[in-house]
């Protein structure tokens, strides 16, 4: 068996896809755990170490130099948009200007989105910046972890904030749109393996290379590196 600690950004496709066919092919069995990247940093600050870690590019090569991972095996495999999603009745901006995504994040009975995950952190800072955060914050759905588009489709708030890849993880009827480009984040996204992992890592780490893996990301809205 070999350990992956991903983040959410390719938990679909990882799950429906890539690891039941790397797992049909070569025989091995691949235990992931899925969190936000910043989650998966403190565990392995805390002493936790997998055999392969994938998450936000920077991360992972910080985690190379620092010896952690084996710097020769880390590949950015998948670049993310930030979007939001809405129920298919709900209305949605009236323009694709920022100032009009902001009128309607404003408009809106409650926002969700993530405390931690890279897609939340930059979402506030935006916020932040245009001192709206503490207007937004009175009635935001805010997840310490998770699938943000959760809130939308239970009825908890109108629109949710988080990687499109991540929102259209989510079950039941809700459109995803990317935020306009003058407020958006295109975070890349890489994997690392650890020094001294099974071979079967290294497989692994490689197949989520392939032009298959990037057939897979790109079903879901994830861009080729």
């Amino acid at each position: 068996m070999i350990t992956l600690y991903s983040g959410l950004v390719v938990q679909q496709p990882l799950v429906e896809s890539l690891i039941p066919e790397f797992e049909a092919a070569s025989g091995s069995r691949v235990a992931v755990t899925f969190e936000p990247t910043s989650v998966l940093l403190e565990r392995i600050g805390a002493g936790e170490r997998p055999d392969m870690v994938l998450g936000v590019a920077g991360s992972v090569r910080n985690l190379a130099e620092q010896g952690i991972l084996d710097g020769d095996a880390v590949a950015e495999i998948a670049v993310s948009a930030v979007g939001f999603a809405r129920m298919p009745e709900a209305p949605g901006p009236v323009d694709g200007s920022a100032q009009a995504f902001l009128d309607y994040l404003l408009g809106s009975r409650a926002v969700a989105y993530s405390l931690s995950g890279a897609s939340g952190l930059h979402f506030a800072e935006v916020m932040r910046q245009r001192e709206l955060l503490e207007r937004l914050d009175e009635r935001a759905v805010r997840f310490t972890a998770g699938l943000t588009a959760e809130a939308v489709v239970d009825g908890r708030a109108d629109v949710a904030i988080q990687q499109v890849s991540e929102l259209r993880s989510v079950a039941g009827p809700h459109v995803v749109e990317p935020i306009p480009h003058e407020l958006q984040s295109y975070a890349r996204f890489a994997i690392g393996v650890r020094h001294g992992a099974p071979e079967a890592a290294a497989a692994f780490a490689s197949y989520l290379t392939s032009t298959r893996a990037s057939e897979a990301f790109a079903a879901v809205g994830l861009s080729a590196p």
